[in-house]
């Protein structure tokens, strides 16, 4: 640009002045405008192209499809696997029985805890005692009244009615104790018997019949919620802001399909590698016609 300026000033000095154009000045100044005009040419071009990737880059995101919950389901009780009564790909309802560990030892002492919580001779026992300490000590005021008892044996008889109302109440706090250790006992019962905490599909079993469930492997399979799905996609941050939970929007399936999504969560966090946000999508999926894993594209 600064050649042909140059040239230009002095093909006007040069016609001010009338003086005759120095040799091979013209073709070189042709040469120089062509130059000027094939980068200006290039230019044009790049920035159309990056304004036109730059726009399709906004419009388009890849991203998956996840099961909206994923668990592995497991014991907190350890012990043999007695019954497991689901198999891969199995409907489960909430509060479904999936698995029973071995329980004998827990049946007896549920059967012992009972057995004790129903005794009652003991607080019988205490009671009647109560009852007859109550009635000498009255007796015996009423013949203190009349001369005919001392102080001591009112104090004797006190003593002793104090000692039979301790018994009795102690009596009833173990009868409730009692009744506390029958209801832990069927606590511990029921531990051993594992069922679906939510409607879903058993994806795995990783645990078989006769498998010994310890703290460092208590799962016994792998139990997915797919009535509900999640697309994850890494959105740039600049674009993330636009996003707000509760908005819905249009995502194209790998199979071709456009099914309708509603803005679950945002993330918080940028990742600082990829300089991205992640969002997460819940997508109505009660007729199970979405397989999770699939792949879907985001149109901004």
């Amino acid at each position: 640009m600064r050649l042909y300026q140059r040239f230009r000033e002095r093909k006007i000095l040069l016609f001010q002045q009338k003086l005759p154009l120095p040799p091979n000045s013209v073709p070189q100044a042709v040469k120089i405008m062509k130059r000027f005009t094939t980068l200006l040419t290039f230019l044009i071009v790049a920035v159309s192209a990056q304004v036109t990737f730059a726009q399709s880059e906004n419009f388009a995101v890849e991203g998956f499809i996840e099961p909206f919950r994923r668990i592995e389901l497991s014991s907190d009780e350890t012990g043999a696997i007695a019954e497991l009564m689901v198999v891969e790909g199995q409907t489960v309802r909430e509060n479904d029985v999936v698995a029973k560990l071995d329980s004998r030892v827990q049946q007896i002492q549920l059967e012992i805890a009972t057995k004790v919580a129903g005794s009652i001779s003991q607080q019988r026992s205490a009671g009647n005692t109560l009852k007859k300490r109550r009635a000498i000590t009255q007796r015996l005021e009423l013949l203190k009244q009349q001369g005919h008892a001392s102080d001591s044996e009112i104090i004797r008889a006190s003593l002793e009615m104090s000692i039979a109302e301790a018994n009795y109440f102690n009596a009833v706090e173990e009868a409730a104790v009692r009744e506390i250790e029958k209801r832990r006992a069927q606590v511990q019962l029921e531990r051993r018997t594992i069922r679906a905490p939510f409607d879903g599909f058993i994806s795995k079993v990783v645990s078989r019949e006769g498998e010994f469930l310890s703290p460092l492997h208590p799962e016994i399979c792998t139990l997915i919620q797919v009535d509900k799905l999640l697309a994850t996609f890494n959105v740039d941050s600049r674009t993330a802001r636009d996003f707000q939970v509760g908005q819905t929007y249009d995502l194209q399936l790998s199979s071709g399909s456009t099914v309708q999504a509603e803005v679950h969560s945002v993330g918080v966090e940028i990742n600082p590698q990829s300089g991205t946000v992640e969002i997460k999508f819940v997508i109505d999926n009660e007729n199970y016609q979405i397989r999770s894993g699939e792949s879907c594209t985001l149109n901004v």
